[in-house]
């Protein structure tokens, strides 16, 4: 009987350690996020509203509704997130497929995105996602294009 208390002891104190390393441990996370108050929607029809749009140094989420305004159901379009830095630079771009909506209709979308330091988002509406091989090509461009801009000038 004596061995039996002292393993409740030790299987209590286990359940204890580990809800307390999981409250900090989420403590811990929602703290490295930031919340992204920059940001534009170039859109007026259909009408997109952000309502939530956090990032940390290594990631980070957009969650957002939809509404069809317009007069007729929308049908394979695309939700267009570009992500930037905080000098305007893009860092990538993530695309949510609009299968459909109905007129007057609301849908909820998510974006998710592993870019570094994004401090500012631009979303649109488009009618095509790239191909992947051209949006490798975009990402390089604009690597090319960063390094280019802060290339230090070497004299002759």
């Amino acid at each position: 009987m004596d061995r039996m208390k002292k393993f409740g002891k030790y299987a209590l104190w286990i359940i204890l350690l580990y809800i307390f390393s999981t409250i900090l441990t989420n403590a811990f996370f929602k703290t490295t996020f930031n919340d992204i108050k920059d940001y534009k929607i170039e859109v007026e029809k259909p009408y997109i509203e952000v309502t939530e749009a956090k990032s940390s140094s290594r990631n980070g989420h957009i969650y957002g509704i939809i509404k069809n305004n317009t007069e007729n159901k929308i049908e394979n379009k695309y939700i267009k997130a570009s992500m930037l830095s905080k000098s305007g630079v893009v860092l990538g771009e993530k695309y949510v497929k609009i299968d459909s909506i109905d007129v007057n209709k609301l849908r909820k979308f998510e974006i998710s995105f592993d870019y570094d330091n994004v401090k500012s988002f631009k979303i649109e509406i488009v009618d095509n996602k790239p191909e992947e091989q051209d949006f490798i090509e975009l990402i390089k461009d604009n690597v090319t294009d960063l390094y280019n801009m802060h290339k230090p000038s070497v004299p002759n």
